[in-house]
């Protein structure tokens, strides 16, 4: 087993605070009923409502598709940054990532980031301060799955997103359970453009079902369809 990062940082606060977490997540699975009348905080009350799984979400500029289901590389914007950020620090993720090997984008996205963290923002928003802290900036998607396993001492698993129908989708209700049973950590790949390659989707361990309306438009903006995800996995 490798030893998590955060154990090796030297980071005092950020040990204690692992050694907790670890802590409620072992009594949750033994001892439940201790659970209910621990002296637990709002954080740690709401990270024991959402499960044991720790959650991440990745943003896949490259490699997805273009109308013409050419693979191409797509545009970093702020609102994407800004409102996956922002969902994701609601609903209790642990890191957001935006995927993009273009060296000009991952610029511009840390200069986004950078206003929030470290300049203006930072002491002009708090709450936006505290979402954009989620927000990574990677080359691929290996590099996301290493961070992870750096973090964790083990591989997340993937799940793959789709506006499209088709076999072996994996239902909402099913993922949520899963997320209450399982220990491992999940990163959870949204695409960019017209969706994920396919060579994304087979390296896949699930498939989620594409979120569906009552109506024949399936155009959701990237961020519409993080904040519904998040919810359906995540809320409660």
């Amino acid at each position: 087993m490798r030893v998590p990062s955060v154990l090796l940082s030297g980071d005092h606060e950020r040990v204690r605070q692992w050694r907790r977490e670890m802590s409620l997540r072992v009594t949750k699975k033994r001892r439940p009923d201790l659970i209910s009348k621990a002296p637990l905080t709002i954080e740690e009350r709401k990270q024991l409502l959402v499960g044991n799984a720790p959650v991440y979400v990745g943003l896949l500029h490259y490699p997805v598709y273009d109308k013409n289901a050419q693979v191409v590389t797509t545009a970093v914007t702020n609102m994407d940054i800004h409102d996956i950020a922002r969902s994701g620090r609601t609903y209790g993720i642990r890191g957001f990532y935006v995927v993009t090997p273009v060296k000009a984008l991952q610029k511009l996205a840390l200069k986004i980031i950078d206003h929030w963290q470290e300049g203006y923002g930072s002491s002009y928003n708090a709450t936006r301060k505290e979402a954009l802290s989620l927000a990574r900036i990677r080359d691929s998607l290996d590099d996301v799955i290493i961070d992870i396993e750096r973090e964790h001492g083990e591989k997340p698993l993937l799940i793959t997103t789709s506006a499209k129908s088709g076999p072996g989708r994996i239902s909402f209700i099913e993922l949520r359970e899963m997320l209450q049973r399982v220990s491992r950590p999940f990163l959870i790949l949204l695409g960019t453009g017209w969706g994920l390659t396919e060579a994304i989707i087979t390296r896949s361990d699930y498939i989620l079902e594409p979120i569906e309306a009552s109506t024949d438009y399936n155009h959701l903006s990237v961020r519409a369809a993080a904040a519904i995800i998040l919810d359906r996995l995540l809320g409660r």
